[in-house]
């Protein structure tokens, strides 16, 4: 696009010699600026032939400077002449390309107090950085039009941007004063911009959708990388004499809060919908909700809540649903939970916290889901899940049914929970869609095995479900805490078949894939204790009040067997041996964590009675 009349934006250019580099980014220019602008460009000293060349360009205004004056007072040399509203500055070794320009105005204007945008690019440092498949620019298109498409409209709030190139507010610049030139050549110039305009109270912003392609000038001919690394350090200590500190570290190491888009997928949730968002909306940023087919007022509620509502056909595949809810995220990271979760006001207060402390380095945070409540309120039963992602790593549901977010590198275990409220669902929904993929001749995942399993348990049909389990067991490839728990579900069946010697195998098999869990020192407690071997009973259960819970398990806790339960069954047996104060003792440890369970009451009365106690 050439000069038009209303120019919005200055685009001011420095250049230095390598006439081939110079060219490249005046055509990336040329073709990409999508924006009215007009052209300025501030040589510093190039030889006679650039400069020919410059002055025959009809498109742009011409400042020539007879020596490499550096960046600052290049950008200041340009910004003096400029006519737009907005300053586009910009070194030759920086090239646009589609929609950059017009990405990085828009989010200008979009965020609230911002003065100053970038883009991400290549081969640079700190926020701005994003990794390409090729150094060829030319093979660099597909990737270009899916980091667009990805995080169209999307930003992030940082502290510190690179000056190859940077959008700012032309009266916010005036109003600091410009780029400091005591900085000479260049580096430091921009953080000692970035730091002026934080002190001012405005907001600087990375444009997640505008790439623009960086040539690192030291790997150009003639680059003299000692010179910069010389330049580099003299102007370090040039900002901590003027600031008195180190700014380049201090801006890296600031911390805005992170962004959170909630993502739901629905269908006749207008029991519960409602609960579950006046949780969400006190944290999110966005609300993301894809129904997938509701009758009832499921969508009615949810646009109380947010303008982001889509629908979604459904394919019987959950992970393609949530995959489909997640595209739609705009923010830093992604927090999904189901309709029927609730967060109570102390778990959101964690959240709030974790928005303005997480670092950025973390892809992924695990929180606990806990699944089951006694009459008291306590938790009986919890997992860990992956609860809040990295929106920049595109993870992945995986899994039609009982889905997995695949989730790899720096993971936080936070100590946040999600409680699960379950509502009525359609029971016979997932055992369907398994047999519906059997009947199509489909090959089950040890995955899909042992969730299939999961399923005929819960419809009690517990011959398939030994069987699957056995299948599940046998092919050697399952996540540990899926294999304990097909031993654990392996008991039950068999318990419920009467076959004592199988529950008494699988408990055992259970310490093959880990050391020994409390839940199954418990299980194997309970078979002696049925068969009056009190002494192994006590053993098992005095075990298991030993045992440290695995700090970073992810995998199904009965939290009963963790603190209470073998307490209270010690209690049991002791009785049982006529140890009577270790009975006492036993139940009274139990009474710390249930106070008010009716066998401790009992056992209370009886025990006192017993040791002739008050």
């Amino acid at each position: 696009m050439g000069q038009v009349k209303f120019m919005e934006i200055s685009i001011v250019l420095c250049t230095f010699n390598y006439p081939s580099v110079v060219r490249l980014c005046l055509d990336h220019i040329r073709k990409y600026a999508d924006v009215p602008y007009e052209l300025i460009v501030v040589d510093n000293g190039s030889d006679s032939e650039q400069l020919k060349y410059l002055q025959s360009q009809k498109d742009i205004k011409l400042i020539s400077i007879t020596e490499n004056m550096g960046i600052a007072r290049s950008y200041n040399e340009g910004a003096k002449i400029a006519r737009g509203n907005y300053i586009l500055f910009m070194t030759c070794y920086s090239l646009l390309t589609k929609k950059s320009l017009s990405s990085m105005l828009a989010c200008l204007k979009k965020e609230k107090n911002c003065a100053l945008v970038g883009p991400v690019s290549n081969n640079v440092s700190g926020h701005q950085n994003i990794q390409i498949p090729h150094q060829d620019i030319n093979k660099l298109n597909d990737f270009i039009v899916q980091n667009r498409e990805y995080n169209s409209g999307a930003s992030r709030r940082v502290f510190r941007l690179l000056s190859h190139c940077m959008l700012i507010k032309k009266e916010v610049l005036e109003q600091i004063g410009g780029f400091d030139e005591r900085f000479g050549l260049g580096t430091y110039e921009d953080d000692d911009l970035c730091l002026q305009l934080i002190n001012h109270s405005y907001t600087l912003y990375v444009a997640l959708d505008a790439f623009v392609y960086y040539i690192n000038p030291l790997v150009l001919p003639e680059a003299d990388a000692v010179s910069f690394f010389n330049r580099l350090r003299e102007n370090k200590q040039k900002a901590i004499d003027k600031w008195g500190f180190d700014i380049a570290s201090y801006l890296l190491n600031m911390k805005a809060p992170i962004t959170i888009s909630a993502c739901m997928i629905v269908k006749n949730e207008e029991e519960v919908l409602a609960r579950c968002l006046d949780c969400v909306k006190q944290f999110a940023d966005e609300i993301i909700i894809v129904d997938t087919g509701s009758t009832d007022r499921t969508k009615e509620i949810a646009q109380n809540y947010t303008s982001h509502v889509y629908d979604f056909p459904w394919i019987d595949d959950f992970a393609a649903a949530r995959n489909f809810s997640f595209s739609h995220a705009t923010k830093d990271y992604i927090f999904w939970l189901d309709a029927d979760d609730v967060i109570y006001p102390e778990d959101i207060e964690k959240i709030l916290k974790l928005k303005s402390s997480l670092d950025w380095s973390v892809d992924s945070v695990t929180m606990i889901y806990n699944l089951g409540f006694d009459e008291h309120g306590n938790v009986t039963n919890s997992l860990r899940r992956n609860r809040l992602v990295k929106r920049s790593k595109r993870f992945q549901w995986i899994g039609a049914v009982h889905e997995y977010l695949a989730v790899y590198g720096q993971v936080f275990h936070s100590d946040i929970a999600v409680a699960h409220k379950s509502e009525w669902h359609d029971s016979d929904r997932n055992i369907k869609i398994y047999e519906k993929r059997l009947a199509a001749g489909e090959e089950f995942s040890p995955r899909d095995q042992f969730y299939y399993a999961n399923e005929l348990y819960d419809h009690q049909k517990y011959e398939q479900a030994i069987e699957w389990y056995e299948k599940f067991l046998a092919g050697k490839k399952g996540w540990v805490e899926d294999n304990l728990s097909a031993c654990n579900k392996l008991v039950d069946c068999y318990y419920h078949l009467g076959d004592l010697e199988k529950v008494e195998a699988y408990i055992i098999k259970s310490f093959l894939y880990d050391t020994p869990r409390a839940e199954f020192c418990c299980r194997l407690g309970y078979h002696f204790l049925s068969n009056h071997q009190y002494k192994q009973a006590a053993f098992w259960y005095d075990l298991a009040t030993k045992l440290q819970r695995p700090p970073e398990n992810q995998g199904f806790v009965n939290h009963a067997a963790w603190t209470w339960l073998p307490h209270l069954q010690l209690c049991v047996c002791y009785d049982r041996l006529g140890q009577y104060e270790l009975a006492y003792h036993h139940n009274e440890m139990a009474a710390k964590y249930v106070p008010n369970h009716s066998s401790v009451i009992q056992n209370q009365e009886y025990l006192k009675k017993r040791l002739g106690l008050k």
